[in-house]
């Protein structure tokens, strides 16, 4: 037999051979008794007499208290709900069915009139409720709580009642008087069954496990609202890797209202209650880092003297000097002279794609690099030869995809796919010759920068087998490639 339902057993065995053995003892000694006739053991049969029907009643009672739990709670009603009953109803079971036991035992073995008994027990009940009506009031609000059901145990609840102050929490433990709660600081907070009972009950966790939290941030009524939503869709999707549970949906943002000093945007995301206010910090860090890499700032109050503002006109298009910031801030393009560049930013176009789109696929031949202004990437390694597919990363703003691909004359060894809408720099070698006919030496220096990226690729991979020697035969290669495609052969070389 499985051992649960041994256990079970042996509950009811216990009780049920105790009440079989001391009716047998009583039978006994009720045959003893008759043909004892001492006076003197009188007393002691009596006595005995009283404690075994005081016994088998008790016994019985445990019995049927256990039979009770274990077939009609446990077995019945437990299934019924889906999950352990509340201790609560076992602990009022066995209150109900000892109370008829001990009346039993007062009208049975020591013969005495219920009706005095219960009138009695009634005037002294309306005595004790008089006085101890508070804790009363806990107990009926308790079992009221156990019966409905509106928060169970490990959910996170929040009480709320006009005129008083809103308390919340994840539920700890629901017994007669009192409900624990364990708030957001880690404090144990016990609430009276009967103020719950009296407050609105807000349940977070129910239908599902988070809420959706919403912050807003106000931007420059001049920039437009689709750059707008891109950028902060991008962060936000970014920011809830760290925080995101199962089953809960995509951020997202909305345009909520016009205000004197700009547009309010509504940035949503589901977050588990408890993680709130540290998510709507990560999330607001990530919108100040992709507005930043876009060249934009959130709004501040100001005066417009007329509609129109020029002041305002540098928000309102991707300008050459934002571009050249994102390209300097790349490795690949950090140490290149401003003027170099600035050629190489004229030559460039920008591209705009749309969520779920294919940038760059695995094993095609690279034929422009691109630098993220605004939106997410993920990218996806191909297979390797163990056929296991690695982990995507994520590549935002200033991110860089396809460099040392073009520039190698290489293919491209990702599939980049659009997480959001992005906002791309897309350079091509044609741009490169621009640079490099501006300056040669430029391409030279480009040639080093994209040997050392490979160079040290290959190191992290390969664990550090790789020479210098390598890195000077590489930046040879991409020079004589940069030259060979541009059309440069003779560029630079005497």
């Amino acid at each position: 037999m499985p051992a649960p339902f041994l256990r079970k057993l042996s509950k009811l065995l216990t009780p049920l051979a105790g009440s079989l053995a001391l009716a047998g003892a009583l039978y006994l000694a009720g045959n003893t008794y008759q043909k004892a006739g001492a006076e003197a053991l009188e007393m002691v049969f009596r006595v005995l007499a009283y404690a075994l029907n005081i016994g088998l009643i008790l016994f019985a009672a445990q019995f049927v208290h256990r039979l009770v739990q274990i077939v009609l709670l446990e077995g019945l009603v437990g299934s019924a709900l889906g999950e352990p009953v509340p201790r609560l109803l076992v602990q009022l079971s066995g209150l109900v069915v000892f109370s008829i036991a001990f009346a039993a035992i007062a009208g049975y073995v020591f013969k005495q009139d219920l009706t005095v008994l219960w009138a009695a027990s009634g005037v002294l009940g309306v005595v004790l409720g008089m006085a101890v009506r508070e804790p009363l009031l806990d107990i009926c609000s308790g079992l009221a709580l156990n019966l409905d059901r509106p928060i169970r145990i490990g959910e996170h609840i929040r009480l709320h009642k006009v005129g008083d102050n809103t308390i919340e929490g994840r539920v700890q433990e629901i017994s007669w008087r009192s409900t624990r709660l364990k708030d957001d600081c880690g404090n144990i907070v016990v609430v009276p069954n009967s103020r719950i009972a009296a407050s609105t009950i807000t349940n977070h966790s129910r239908p599902s496990p988070f809420l959706e939290f919403m912050t807003s941030i106000v931007m420059d009524a001049t920039v437009p609202a689709e750059r707008v939503l891109r950028i902060l869709e991008a962060a936000a999707l970014e920011a809830s890797a760290a925080f995101t549970v199962a089953g809960a949906g995509k951020p997202y943002a909305r345009v909520r209202s016009v205000t004197l000093n700009g547009v309010e945007y509504g940035i949503f995301f589901d977050t588990p209650v408890e993680l709130r206010f540290r998510a709507r910090s990560m999330v607001l860090q990530k919108v100040l880092e992709h507005l930043n890499a876009a060249g934009l700032r959130p709004a501040w109050p100001k005066g417009e003297r007329a509609p129109g503002d020029p002041a305002a006109a540098e928000w309102r298009t991707v300008e050459l000097p934002v571009i050249m910031q994102a390209m300097a801030a790349t490795p690949l393009l950090g140490d290149m002279p401003a003027d170099d560049l600035e050629v190489l930013a004229e030559e460039t176009r920008l591209r705009r794609m749309t969520a779920g789109t294919t940038l760059v696929q695995a094993g095609e031949a690279a034929m422009a690099a691109y630098v993220v202004l605004e939106g997410l990437l993920a990218a996806e390694p191909a297979r390797g030869r163990s056929g296991q597919q690695e982990t995507a990363r994520n590549i935002g703003p200033g991110g860089v995809i396809g460099a040392t691909a073009l520039l190698q004359g290489a293919i491209h060894g990702e599939t980049v796919r659009c997480s959001t809408g992005v906002l791309l720099v897309e350079v091509t070698l044609d741009a490169v010759r621009a640079m490099a006919m501006h300056r040669p030496e430029s391409a030279e220096l480009l040639s080093r920068r994209v040997a050392a990226q490979v160079v040290s690729d290959l190191r992290a991979r390969n664990g550090g087998r790789a020479s210098f020697a390598d890195e000077a035969d590489l930046a040879a290669d991409v020079l004589a490639h940069i030259r060979r495609a541009a059309g440069l052969l003779h560029v630079g070389t005497t």
